[in-house]
């Protein structure tokens, strides 16, 4: 398309032009940005002289196969550049694009460009458009389909090819290459190293670029949170001139913030789902994750990753990845950009929730991180004039920065140089990637690795729920269940029909193991024999039959004679029967999937009572915490809906049970306190969407009126100064003043809400808050040295107490989610009920790491303490950690409900029910 660009400019301004078609008209509209007039001093001139002259070395660095005096193919004029589009070259310092106009420059070059397709891939949580594009040769475009299916059958285990047919076909084919920015959204600098990126490969045609195109599919997710990309970038472009902090205060993605690449074994968020399906759709060979570090890390880092590794990563996924970071950093040696440092505190292979299910597939996964600069893309230097990231000079960090200065411009120069590092490496050796990642290490997948050879998930778990919510999870991961419809044979042990049976020798077989093992952190991860151990980047464990509440067993001769593939829409509970005159509904609570039954009973007006005392109906017992509910059709419709989701029986009583029971208020008001950018806050409010809790946020203003609520949730993280300082609203918009500080007025109104009546529950750190608050008869008694007791992010068993309210429906033991947590000591004499506690003997350690636990011997975990008319509910323990101890959110929600609730005799039961 050719037009005249002033024609263009009065187009998009509104002056008056000759006649333009409606193709010309969309066309300008995407070249708006060039009719914006361009400061006429430069930002060089803007910066400091030391800042100038860092930004004017990092500008003049020759990027891998960029030859400034080549007379490669120019740019068409169809496809501006991004400085002509968005009026300033990408990495300016204090310049961010806005996410729709990105958007709207990939569109254009996608329509211009034979190399580049544009589509969108799904929908975020907030609502916005996940975009991506393919990259390659227009040949290789056309026939991507074959491709994909070339790389399906090479990435098959199951598929008859020979080694040497392999080899045929993976020199036939061409890899796909996944590239990603933006993942965590104040990483601002890849995305515009990404814009010139993709403007090179649709525009030049040099022999570098060539190579690429012809050899590789590049597959590219310009964010992987959308969401936090129009929030954080938009406000930092909204507040430029004013006195406000230029950085979004509160969570970047609605729910879960930072911790959106942690999702990556739950797939909670509708972003962690787009991907794995991109992942499994295209199988790609390299996934390069994009990220930035804080402002004095090493400049950039990059593989070998540091220990420890886990025993479910193939080999070569990690040799392949590390071969890719020494030539990364080889090539910003030659290209003079210091301080890329290697094998330097990223232990990121011992945990599934940080790298996913894309090495199991065979992907090798290379992370680089840069250095962050000031306030997202402001120059940065250390007060005292020291070089940011200073490193002594050694292999790990062979040339140190010295410069004192770091900035945007650099981040991007940095980035491009690892983007075109890695595509080409892989474009020149694309066969070997293609044979290696996808046809060796999936058909290792199927091999003998000493470890179990099925997981049995028997029939029977108290809780159907969690054998549904695991067979999701498996089936979003590609993993294959089969359900025995016979007795299963283990030597002498049998197991009845409906038991689940999951292979390790199918393709997703070593994610299997990497979930449901339980985990050993290895002692050799070290430097050096003398030398500390080495935690990990993230937990020490991600065991998900205990954080679900499942009981998996393992086997290597497991005999079964018939068996049915299914998915978990074949995990049902049986229908919900018809209301039975003069009785009741019983839904037992040994599931975490009660809150479901009591939302949604509560949201359509039905009376909830719970039995606080264990009881008979007819020839079955039942527990305490049982809901007990009226015999109505709007209760059935309502408990037909919650089963339907969560595979929990209900049965009906012919009489209604004569048993002292709670009568839980109707629609139950939650307030969450949680405080701005608070990730365990962000993540109680996907469980309380989740559950269809009837909540709300608590704001500043609520602190006068803070009756208006039943009970008050608060979140792990929030203290004191949280409440009482929060943010300062002078330094933030009007829409952030909700978190302001409430002073120490507001505290005391919290403390008195609670003395008058009301019901706090606190978690984790939050826990020793409520104790602050309240003066509670507890003493934290968890050892601060963490050479004598350490033991982070991992599971410990414990012990609950099923007939206390807290506690209602767990099982006598079961291991909780841990990390260096507060535990108790509690005065006697004080009215305090300890609802669980860790053994006084036997070992603590269920999975993970954990050493000097046996100090914890005996404190208590979950307490509940009379407060004057009111009462607090305190877990040291951190039960909602990213929403994974799904079997501990029992205890909140018991918590939740239970403390407002009425009591009611046995006597008065049946007739309050049947009133109904």
């Amino acid at each position: 398309m050719s037009i005249d660009p002033t024609n263009c400019c009065r187009y998009v301004t509104g002056t008056p032009t000759s006649e333009m078609s409606s193709e010309h008209q969309g066309y300008c509209t995407h070249r708006r940005a060039q009719c914006t007039e361009v400061p006429t001093m430069s930002m060089k001139r803007a910066l400091t002289g030391v800042a100038a002259a860092a930004l004017a070395a990092s500008v003049l660095v020759v990027i891998p196969g960029d030859d400034r005096s080549s007379t490669a193919d120019a740019a068409p004029e169809d496809i501006p550049t991004p400085e002509e589009f968005f009026g300033f070259a990408m990495g300016t310092s204090g310049k961010l694009a806005p996410f729709e106009e990105i958007k709207d420059y990939f569109e254009l070059v996608a329509e211009e460009s034979d190399s580049v397709e544009y589509e969108v891939a799904g929908t975020t949580t907030l609502g916005h458009e996940y975009p991506v594009m393919r990259v390659s040769s227009a040949e290789n475009l056309a026939d991507l389909d074959e491709i994909l299916e070339a790389n399906e059958r090479l990435a098959d285990p199951r598929s008859d090819l020979s080694e040497s047919e392999a080899r045929a076909l993976a020199e036939q084919s061409v890899p796909v290459y996944y590239l990603e920015a933006t993942l965590h959204s104040t990483e601002v600098g890849n995305l515009p190293a990404l814009v010139d990126v993709i403007h090179r490969l649709s525009t030049e045609r040099s022999e570098f670029v060539q190579n690429i195109l012809d050899n590789l599919v590049i597959l590219v997710v310009p964010s992987a949170n959308p969401d936090g990309q129009h929030l954080l970038v938009d406000y930092f472009n909204e507040t430029e001139g004013t006195a406000y902090a230029r950085t979004y205060p509160d969570l970047y993605h609605k729910y879960v913030g930072h911790d959106n690449n942690r999702d990556w074994i739950f797939f909670t968020q509708e972003e962690s789902r787009i991907r794995t399906r991109l992942e499994q759709q295209y199988r790609p060979v390299i996934l390069h994750f994009m990220h930035q570090a804080g402002s004095n890390s090493p400049r950039m880092w990059v593989p070998p990753f540091d220990e420890p590794l886990g025993p479910n990563i193939d080999s070569i996924t990690i040799s392949a990845s590390n071969a890719l970071g020494a030539e990364v950093a080889n090539a910003a040696a030659e290209a003079g950009l210091p301080g890329v440092s290697t094998d330097d505190a990223y232990g990121i292979f011992w945990n599934a929730d940080v790298f996913g299910t894309g090495p199991h597939r065979g992907a090798s996964l290379f992370l680089h991180e840069i250095a962050s600069v000031r306030d997202l893309a402001l120059p940065f230097s250390n007060p005292d004039g020291s070089p940011p990231g200073a490193r002594d000079r050694t292999m790990r960090t062979f040339d140190p920065y010295t410069e004192p200065t770091w900035t945007l411009e650099q981040i991007v120069e940095y980035a491009k140089l690892s983007m075109y590092t890695g595509l080409d490496s892989v474009a020149k050796d694309a066969d070997d990637w293609l044979f290696n990642n996808l046809y060796q290490v999936n058909r290792r997948n199927m091999e003998p690795d000493g470890g179990p050879e099925t997981y049995l998930v028997p029939a029977g778990q108290r809780d159907p729920y969690a054998v549904k919510q695991l067979v999701q999870i498996f089936d979003t991961a590609g993993v294959e269940v089969d359900r025995a419809l016979s007795t299963v044979r283990v030597g002498r042990t049998t197991y009845p029909a409906g038991t689940l049976l999951i292979q390790t020798r199918q393709p997703m077989g070593s994610w299997v193991d990497q979930v449901l093992e339980v985990d050993h952190y290895p002692e050799q991860a070290r430097k050096c024999a003398g030398c500390p151990l080495i935690m990990p980047y993230s937990e020490t464990t991600d065991n998900l039959a205990m954080l679900l509440g499942l009981t998996v067993a393992t086997a290597d001769d497991a005999r079964v004679a018939r068996t049915e593939r299914i998915d978990a829409d074949d995990i049902t509970a049986p229908a919900v029967p018809n209301p039975p005159a003069n009785g009741a509904y019983l839904v037992r609570p040994t599931s975490y999937g009660l809150t479901h039954v009591i939302s949604g009973l509560q949201a359509d007006g039905v009376p909830v009572f719970r039995a606080t005392a264990a009881f008979q109906s007819g020839s079955m017992a039942y527990e305490p915490g049982t809901l007990i509910v009226p015999a109505t059709a709007a209760a059935r419709g309502a408990l037909a809906e919650a089963s339907a989701l969560t595979a929990l029986p209900v049965t009906t009583a012919p009489q209604v049970p004569a048993v002292a029971a709670l009568e839980l208020k109707p629609d139950t008001t939650i307030g969450l306190i949680r405080g701005a950018n608070n990730m365990p806050g962000g993540w109680l409010m996907w469980l309380a969407d989740t559950y269809g809790l009837n909540y709300e946020v608590v704001e500043a203003d609520d602190y006068a009126n803070l009756a208006r609520f039943d009970t008050i949730l608060v979140a792990p993280g929030v203290n004191k100064a949280r409440i009482v300082t929060g943010l300062n609203p002078a330094q933030y918009p009007e829409e952030f003043h909700w978190a302001r500080g409430v002073g120490e007025t507001g505290w005391q109104a919290l403390a008195t809400w609670v003395q008058q009546g009301g019901n706090l529950v606190a978690v984790g750190a939050a826990a020793e808050t409520a104790r602050e608050l309240l003066a509670l008869p507890i003493t934290n008694a968890t050892p601060r040295d963490r050479a004598a007791f350490s033991a982070p992010g991992t599971l410990l068993n414990a012990q609950f107490d099923p007939a206390a309210p807290a506690t209602w429906g767990m099982p006598a033991n079961w291991p909780v989610w841990y990390n260096n947590s507060p535990a108790y000591t509690v005065a006697g004499g004080s009215g305090a009920t300890v609802a669980s506690s860790y053994p006084t003997s036997g070992e603590l350690l269920a999975s993970g790491y954990a050493h000097g636990q046996a100090a914890l011997a005996g404190l208590a975990n979950v307490v509940t303490v009379p407060v004057g008319e009111g009462q607090a509910t305190v877990a040291g323990a951190d039960i909602t950690f990213r929403s994974w101890p799904r079997s501990a959110w029992t205890i909140v929600s018991n918590a939740l409900y239970n403390g407002p609730g009425t009591p009611v005799s046995a006597a008065e039961l049946p007739a309050r029910v049947t009133a109904r």
